[in-house]
């Protein structure tokens, strides 16, 4: 998306399906997007100039749906939010609202998610047991290639919410966890892929449209192997496994209950010592098509930072000096 110097930011919020965009004329002080990779993370802040308190004050559980871009192109939707935190403040009088993304309320009860529960899984691939979450919060499950044929011999889930559960098995098995669109993504991290292994959406960025950068190359790439134990009970002995070639090697001091648990944790935390080899961040000229996951592909800079960046983490920020994108990103993970 090309934007010259002229460019100037334009906005559209609808509540509850209505539009008050001509209301919140000259009264809108700052709007603020975060978008992250992870479960329920989405979050929006407004700051509303309530003067002679003439602005009718939301109430929680509303709805709101928020629309920026530029005159000059068009409004792109940042997504759905519900009203989840109101506060009043003053002189001058400022109304401040803050919400997370509604993505999260296709789940009917929210509270029964976050709810401590008990479960044992036996012999079950790891697919299964999403899917049989998924399906009591009416979730459609999308998980990645990577993981759907990972057998589980046994895991129990004790006074553990079912939110709680599923964000463990994500950092046992080294997937990132995101719910978008009626579905919970159960995905690798920096891949930029779907489930399905398609690409993302790849957003251009020209070098010019960037007031200014930080890449940090890190010396977490050293290791060129991972070793993690885990106990065979067949065997009634510690077994080792390994991810990677080579040396230096690095050695994961917990020992795992399975073989498939400690091979995964091996591998994610050899990409993850790969991964952090190369991090970025950047602040911009507000590109509303940048989302949490998607493919950076940055033009017209040196060698280094020229190239695709899979986006870990962006916020949009909109008030009295502009329209301004925030990125972090890492370098995509290769099989």
């Amino acid at each position: 998306m090309q934007k010259g110097n002229g460019m100037r930011p334009i906005y559209k919020i609808l509540a509850n399906s209505k539009d008050i965009t001509d209301r919140l004329q000259g009264r809108l002080l700052s709007l603020a997007i975060n978008d992250e990779v992870g479960l329920v993370s989405d979050s929006l802040s407004m700051e509303i100039e309530d003067r002679e308190n003439r602005f009718e004050i939301p109430k929680t559980g509303a709805e709101l749906e928020i629309f920026i871009g530029y005159k000059e192109t068009q409004l792109y939707s940042m997504g759905k939010f519900m009203i989840d935190e109101i506060e009043l403040s003053g002189p001058p009088d400022k109304i401040t609202i803050t919400g997370r993304s509604a993505n999260s309320n296709n789940i009917d009860d929210m509270g029964s998610f976050k709810a401590p529960t008990n479960h044992s899984w036996d012999k079950c691939l790891l697919s299964d047991i999403i899917s049989t979450i998924c399906q009591k919060y009416n979730l459609k499950d999308s998980i990645d290639s990577h993981f759907d044929s990972l057998f589980i011999e046994h895991i129990d889930q004790t006074d553990e919410s079912d939110l709680s559960f599923i964000q463990r098995l994500a950092s046992d098995y080294g997937a990132i966890i995101k719910i978008a669109g009626g579905k919970l993504l159960f995905i690798e991290p920096t891949k930029g892929t779907f489930p399905d292994g398609s690409n993302l959406p790849t957003v251009r960025v020209d070098y010019n449209d960037i007031s200014n950068y930080r890449m940090r190359i890190s010396e977490r790439g050293k290791y060129e192997k991972v070793v993690a134990k885990y106990y065979d009970m067949d065997l009634a002995e510690e077994q080792k496994i390994e991810a990677g070639e080579g040396s230096p090697v690095f050695s994961i001091r917990e020992t795992f209950n399975d073989m498939a648990k400690a091979q995964k944790r091996a591998e994610s935390t050899l990409k993850d010592n790969i991964r952090g080899k190369y991090s970025l961040n950047v602040n911009m000229q507000g590109n509303p098509l940048i989302s949490a996951e998607i493919r950076m592909d940055i033009l017209n800079a040196r060698k280094e930072i020229s190239d695709i960046w899979i986006v870990s983490k962006c916020n949009h920020t909109l008030d009295s000096s502009g329209y301004k994108t925030e990125v972090e990103g890492n370098r995509p993970t290769k099989e």
